[in-house]
């Protein structure tokens, strides 16, 4: 049966089952035994020879569909698990079911971030369902309902996730980020090969090269060390001569792409000395060397991601220094 759009419904005699299909791949199933609707896992993925299938009458899908005509997709998702739904999903059944609010922009915004950051999406849709039925029922303002929302984020997340600020990463982010932890050389011969360093992933962080370029390059090019015994023995390339003798390419200064920069303790000390005093530099309108570049953007957030990123890289050494790691490796994607 023709249903809207591309839509099709169609009856599998075998497992007595309704099939609901787009352009001839499957997305929801109706078993009359449970009299339950359910999106199928794999949706839009899977096809199927629609032709190869009976109709299905008009009255059976009514019945199915607890006494209405499908007019539209939603009418389908709503009679679904929200467990099976994806974040388009429920976002299509709340723009269709509270227009008045997610038409407005920032609130169909923080809905969305809302969800995506959620570890059950669908207990959090349930909640922000909530919400929004209060919010009619009191005739509230977007303002309100808006803070209202992220109010609930952050009960439910545990953390604020609209809070402006430039990222730090726990963990690793294989991305266009920069991969910061401890380490130490096991083999000397060339440390450019990853079996040649024990990496300490545990308290890994990652870094968006962007905002590596902008906030931590200055400090990482003045005290990057090429006379340090792991950068010296990074080898790029190794090979023999027409003469036989064996030449080797080795990677000079501080490099960018998934390369070792390796810093030793005292480095990282210095690093934290020119940035703390940066801080102190941004907070009293006084000037050094780095501030230069800095005092045009926002200083708010950089003070804080300075103060983050200290922290960061303390616990970095300390930990790293009693598990016997004594360097830190900048690796960039």
């Amino acid at each position: 049966m023709k249903l809207f759009g591309d839509f099709e419904a169609v009856k599998f005699y075998e497992e007595n089952l309704i099939f609901i299909t787009r352009r001839g791949y499957l997305y929801y199933i109706f078993n009359p035994k449970y009299n339950r609707w359910r999106k199928h896992s794999n949706a839009g993925n899977d096809s199927i020879t629609v032709s190869n299938y009976d109709d299905v009458s008009k009255n059976e899908l009514i019945d199915a569909m607890q006494g209405i005509f499908p007019k539209k997709e939603t009418d389908f998702m709503r009679l679904c698990n929200p467990e099976q739904l994806c974040i388009r999903d429920m976002i299509d059944l709340l723009r269709e079911d509270y227009m008045r609010y997610m038409s407005d922009n920032s609130i169909a915004y923080t809905v969305h971030q809302f969800l995506l950051e959620s570890d059950v999406c669908h207990k959090s849709f349930s909640e922000i369902k909530k919400v929004f039925d209060n919010a009619l029922k009191l005739h509230q303002e977007n303002g309100k309902v808006l803070t209202r929302i992220k109010d609930l984020c952050l009960a439910i997340i545990g953390r604020d996730i609209f809070k402006k600020e430039i990222g730090i990463v726990d963990g690793h982010d294989s991305s266009s980020y920069f991969w910061i932890m401890p380490v130490r050389v096991i083999d000397y011969s060339n440390t450019n090969e990853m079996d040649n360093v024990a990496e300490m992933r545990s308290i890994e962080i990652s870094i968006e090269e962007d905002d590596v370029s902008q906030y931590l390059t200055p400090f990482l090019y003045k005290h990057y060390d090429d006379n340090l015994e792991a950068n010296k023995k990074r080898i790029e390339y190794q090979w023999t001569d027409d003469e036989g003798n064996e030449q080797i390419s080795v990677i000079n200064g501080f490099e960018w792409y998934l390369t070792y920069n390796f810093f030793n303790f005292d480095s990282i000390v210095a690093i934290l000395k020119d940035i703390k005093d940066t801080v102190n530099a941004l907070s009293s309108g006084r000037e050094n060397e780095f501030t230069e570049k800095l005092k045009d953007k926002e200083v708010d957030l950089i003070i804080d991601f300075y103060h983050r990123f200290t922290y960061r890289m303390e616990y970095m050494m300390k930990v790293g220094k009693e598990k016997g790691y004594d360097l830190i490796s900048f690796m960039g994607p």
